[in-house]
């Protein structure tokens, strides 16, 4: 007898369309919002601690007018070279020039700059080859090519050749920081100066600060006027020379070796033949030996007059016979 199996169930289910399987974009556009929330979150909170000052700073920051000293790394918070700290409190890098917002009007930068070694500070890890160069003045022919070669390798290793050109002349060596069409030293008809340039002054400033020989700075622009007349190219020059001289003396130059500090407007200019070109934008640092220096000084102290009337007095033509008068004692 045929022991009867368990019974057979047949479930029937209605048919459906498939659904398709879920993609991974939707995430990607999430974490694009949460992150853009998230910014939009910090710049409100930003705003809502800083006062006016301190937003005015930020702005300044963004645009490249603040820039911190040494090389930023963007893990290391402890010692963050940025404006904003994660407690909410102001960090501002001391300037290149101290104003009353760094802080540093007392102590200057050239206390960070005068001995250029280390890791982080201007000119790092050349302050040996700078240290090197013997303190004094530099008279002679060779002195001064030997001082030209150690300023050209610092205008190297600033990656400023293409706007710096050394002359040494009888009077001593001429540094010429003239604009090109790609690189401008101040802002467009401002004395703003670029950070660039001022990287270049600080480089050159602990070298020009060991020798002992006066110093000049001009500014020159070029023949592009300005509208009004309340302010030329006149002022133009002279401010952008006493916002050189500045630097310099701020990073390691002493204020008794520069003996004048003018502006030329485009009286002078390097290329005559084209008055707009953009050589014509310069500043020139003049390294004077002693001579000339006694020179200029005996010149704008009126010492010099005594000397060319002496001199004049020697160089009269003399009578030919004895006890006759010249033409210039008739």
């Amino acid at each position: 007898m045929a022991v009867p199996s368990d019974p057979l169930i047949i479930r029937k289910r209605p048919r459906g369309t498939k659904q398709g399987a879920h993609g991974g974009a939707w995430k990607v556009a999430f974490a694009d919002f949460t992150l853009a929330m998230m910014a939009l979150f910090m710049v409100l909170w930003i705003i809502q601690v800083a006062d006016q000052k301190e937003r005015e700073m930020v702005v300044q920051y963004i645009n490249g007018d603040l820039f911190a000293a040494g090389e930023m790394n963007p893990f290391d918070i402890s010692n963050s070279p940025s404006l904003i700290d994660l407690q909410g409190n102001m960090q501002v890098q001391p300037g290149a020039i101290p104003t009353h917002h760094a802080g540093t009007d007392k102590a200057g930068a050239s206390l960070h700059v005068r001995v250029p070694e280390g890791e982080k500070q201007t000119k790092a890890g050349l302050g040996p080859k700078l240290n090197s160069l013997v303190p004094g003045e530099f008279a002679t022919q060779a002195q001064l090519e030997l001082l030209a070669r150690e300023l050209d390798q610092v205008i190297e290793s600033a990656q400023m050749g293409a706007n710096v050109a050394l002359q040494v002349v009888p009077q001593g060596i001429r540094i010429l920081i003239h604009d090109s069409d790609k690189q401008a030293m101040f802002k467009l008809g401002q004395a703003q100066m670029q950070p660039y340039f001022e990287d270049l002054l600080m480089a050159l400033a602990p070298l020009l600060g060991k020798v002992k020989n006066g110093l000049t700075i001009s500014g020159h622009t070029d023949a592009l006027p300005y509208v009004g007349r309340s302010y030329t190219n006149w002022e133009l020059s002279s401010d952008r020379a006493l916002i050189a001289r500045q630097t310099l003396e701020y990073s390691g130059v002493a204020p008794a070796q520069l003996l004048q500090v003018t502006g030329m407007a485009a009286r002078m200019p390097l290329i005559p033949q084209d008055p707009y070109h953009a050589k014509n934008r310069r500043i020139e640092i003049m390294v004077l030996t002693r001579e000339a220096a006694e020179e200029l000084t005996g010149l704008l102290t009126g010492q010099m007059l005594p000397k060319a009337h002496q001199a004049a007095q020697m160089n009269q033509p003399k009578a030919r016979y004895p006890g006759a008068t010249s033409v210039l004692e008739q």
